[in-house]
Formats: structure tokens, sequence, C-alpha cells
């Protein structure tokens, strides 16, 4: 985690260095030195940065008055993955903010949807997760497409600032079509074809060609309404629809006057009974949104659904 931290405030801090300090707590980790941390309203002359590693028990007040003794005199950004207890945040002997568990997720996983940070799940040989508390865990081989929105920007558009939402991942498949495309005087052309089957939309696309997939973070992910997705039928119906092309061709007619060329579109179709039709899962980026009730936040189309 002090890692993953330190990569992003490299992004995300203003003029973000190491800091060389010496304290005898071992709880607070020093993680740098920073003119502001702008994601947190944080400035001045400077703010020093700490980790505070996961633990069983919180943050007591007395470990903070501690702590509060030797640290350095100016503001104390402490990131902390312990809970608080609730006289914590009354404490007034230096001046500290605490950055909780939950923030802290939030604010890595905002990173990795954006693309700033690529962070990959922990392999289950080295760390035992409890799945009962973390329920339908993303493993790395699985891909997820990029976010196209800005979850605050999006608020901000609709007169929603301040809202609270966390970053999840929303089910979808990827079609692999390989298949022969037909012309209109019997050419053949074999191809193949990525397709984007999204149950939340309820739509098929082409993916893009140029499109950069990521490697799934270590987020919870959403399963979709089992009638959300197409019925076999629809889906190759569909397929049909997208893959089919409109080709300009040109044809020549004689008359009184001598030859005349003209073009033409002609229709270049999928040969659906011979092609090989697969799928994959993959990922589509978004937002658990505390609305009443709560909402998911589509990251590609701006839209909401029922969690």
């Amino acid at each position: 985690m002090e890692e993953v931290l330190r990569d992003l405030l490299g992004i995300r801090a203003v003029n973000f260095r190491p800091l060389e300090y010496n304290i005898e707590s071992d709880d607070f980790t020093p993680l740098g030195v920073a003119d502001s941390v702008p994601d947190f309203g944080t400035s001045g002359d400077e703010v020093f940065i700490w980790h505070a590693s996961a633990g069983i028990l919180p943050i007591t007040a007395r470990e903070l008055i501690r702590f509060g003794m030797d640290a350095p005199r100016g503001l104390n950004l402490i990131f902390s993955e312990r809970q608080l207890q609730p006289d914590c945040n009354s404490l007034d002997t230096f001046d500290f903010k605490i950055i909780e568990p939950k923030e802290i997720s939030n604010w890595i996983g905002q990173a990795v949807l954006s693309g700033e940070l690529n962070v990959s799940a922990i392999s289950s040989h080295n760390q035992i997760m409890d799945q009962s508390t973390i329920p339908n865990i993303i493993h790395s081989e699985i891909s997820v497409l990029r976010p196209l929105i800005d979850n605050k920007n999006w608020a901000n558009n609709r007169g929603m600032e301040g809202f609270s939402s966390s970053p999840i991942l929303l089910s979808a498949r990827l079609w692999s079509v390989v298949g022969d495309l037909l012309g209109p005087n019997g050419e053949r052309e074999n191809r193949k074809w990525e397709i984007v089957e999204d149950p939340w939309s309820q739509t098929l696309s082409l993916l893009n060609g140029i499109e950069h997939l990521q490697r799934a973070p270590v987020l919870r992910s959403i399963d979709p309404l089992e009638s959300n997705w197409l019925s076999r039928s629809s889906l190759y119906e569909e397929i049909s629809k997208i893959i089919e092309e409109r080709r300009r061709g040109e044809s020549r007619e004689t008359s009184t006057t001598g030859t005349v060329r003209s073009m033409l579109l002609e229709k270049w179709s999928l040969n659906i009974e011979t092609a090989s039709i697969s799928f994959s899962k993959i990922l589509i980026p978004g937002w658990e949104v505390d609305l009443n009730p709560k909402k998911i936040l589509h990251g590609r189309n701006g839209r909401l659904y029922d969690s």
C-alpha cells in the first residue's frame, strides 16, 4: 500500500518529494512531503504525509497525541488503513488531517479507473482473502475498458456536487467473431471482429481497434440481471447487423451516348452459419452512487442504473 500511495502522490500532489524524518512511533511511516495535496484540500508551506498501516485495533487518541509530540511542525496528512476511535477528530494538540480507509480506497480506485495507476490483483497463493467480506473480487487476467466520463465532472454538470460514490466494475462480455464476409458477387473475405455486449445498456458495439484495455484492478464487481443478456438468436441477429458493411461498387451501363459509370453501394454480409463465435468476460468501469435508493453510474455512457 505504501508504494501505491507514493506513486499516486507523485502524480496528484504538488512538488511531492521524500521526507527524511526520525520518529519513535512504529505506527506511522513517512511517505514524503509536498507543497499541497489538492485532492484533500491541503495547502501551506509544507504538508508532511504519513501512512498508518492496517491493523486489528483502531487508532486511539493516545496514539495520536504521542505521534504529535514527535511530528514536524506544520500540517501532517495521515493516510490510515485503520479505523479511528471517535474522540480522535476532536484533538487539537497538533495540526493533522486523517484520510480514513474508505477515502483511501475511493481515491486509489478513481486513479485506477482513470488509467493513472495500474494495479493488479494479488495472487491467492501469496495472500488469503476473506471472500465473505470482499464479494466477487476480480482477478488480473480479466480486462477492463477505460472510462469515458469523470464522475466528478458528471456530478458538477448536474448540480450534484459532493455526492458520495465508490468505484466498482460492471460485468460485460467480449464476443470474438471469426468468419467470412460475403460480397454481392460471391467474393469472400476472412475477418475477425471483437464486439462488446453491454448488458447494462443492453447494446452491442464493435471494439475500437485502438482501444487500450487495462488489466482489472482489485475492485468489487457487479453482475447484471440474467435477463439483460441477449438470447443466442437475438445476439446472432445483432452481430450480423453490426458486422454488415456497405461498400462502394462500380457499374458500367451502355447507352446511345456511350458507356456510363455509376457508383453503387454494395452489401457485404457475415456468413453467420459458418462463423465461429465465442465470448470472454470483460469489465466496464463505474461507480456505486449513494443516492436514495443507490444507483450505478456507468463509466462509459454516463447513465444511472439500479444497483
